[in-house]
């Protein structure tokens, strides 16, 4: 009996077919996979820090000054919270998350960071071309806290048990406007990837946590914003 097989020349095109498509799909699914794995670590690291400062509201009395805006009246929206609300909220907040070390200054010298671990939102802003004039003015004026030498070398950092980490916009103060890195020096270190803004907010008789004031739109390139970071959270 005749037995018919596939030539040579027909497997060789078969296998080059599935390696052509493989080649054009394996990119998109691995991008997908770290997409996954990153959106998760934000999830956690937005439940502990939630977790914290809830139990630091409560330790406190249920009630604070401490905050960075009143999302609910459009009044008090950009006065930051007094130095006295705030050690008390510091205070209880270092007792209740689990933190490696504290770096009240020289975060990059001291071990909470490495030098420099991240761009400025001063250089990033520059970088994305869809920013008016106006908005980089505006963003170079009012988000100082933000740039790569006050990270390095001013602003509070918070260095947790997990290697994520946290840093104060405000120099040596309870982070109620913050970055968070959610896998720490691990990297890539970009914003966008794994550093994302957050603020802590006051909502009529409530309190959380919500991506709010400078950077929330900014990311850099094949990023997310903090604020779809966010949102992609609740789907």
């Amino acid at each position: 009996m005749n037995k018919r097989g596939f030539t040579l020349s027909e497997v060789l095109i078969t296998l080059g077919i599935i390696g052509i498509i493989a080649a054009m799909t394996l990119p998109v699914i691995i991008g997908k996979y770290k997409f996954m794995v990153l959106k998760n670590q934000y999830k956690k690291m937005y439940s502990t820090l939630s977790q914290a400062y809830n139990k630091s509201i409560f330790d406190i009395g249920g009630i604070t000054d401490c905050y960075h805006v009143d999302i609910s009246n459009s009044d008090a929206q950009g006065k930051y919270a007094s130095k006295e609300s705030c050690a008390d909220l510091r205070a209880a907040l270092e007792k209740n998350l689990k933190l490696a070390k504290i770096c009240t200054t020289q975060a990059a010298n001291k071990g909470c960071l490495m030098k420099d671990q991240y761009k400025g939102l001063d250089t990033l802003i520059t970088e994305k071309p869809d920013y008016t004039e106006e908005e980089l003015a505006t963003n170079n004026k009012n988000c100082t806290g933000l740039n790569k030498n006050r990270i390095n070398n001013i602003n509070l950092v918070y260095l947790l048990n997990d290697g994520s980490i946290v840093i104060s916009y405000l120099q040596d103060s309870v982070p109620i406007s913050m970055l968070i890195d959610i896998n720490g020096q691990k990297g890539p270190n970009k914003w966008g990837y794994d550093l994302f803004k957050m603020s802590f907010v006051k909502d009529k008789y409530s309190y959380k946590l919500i991506p709010r004031g400078c950077g929330i739109n900014s990311y850099e390139k094949g990023g997310i914003s903090s604020l779809n970071m966010w949102k992609e959270m609740h789907n």
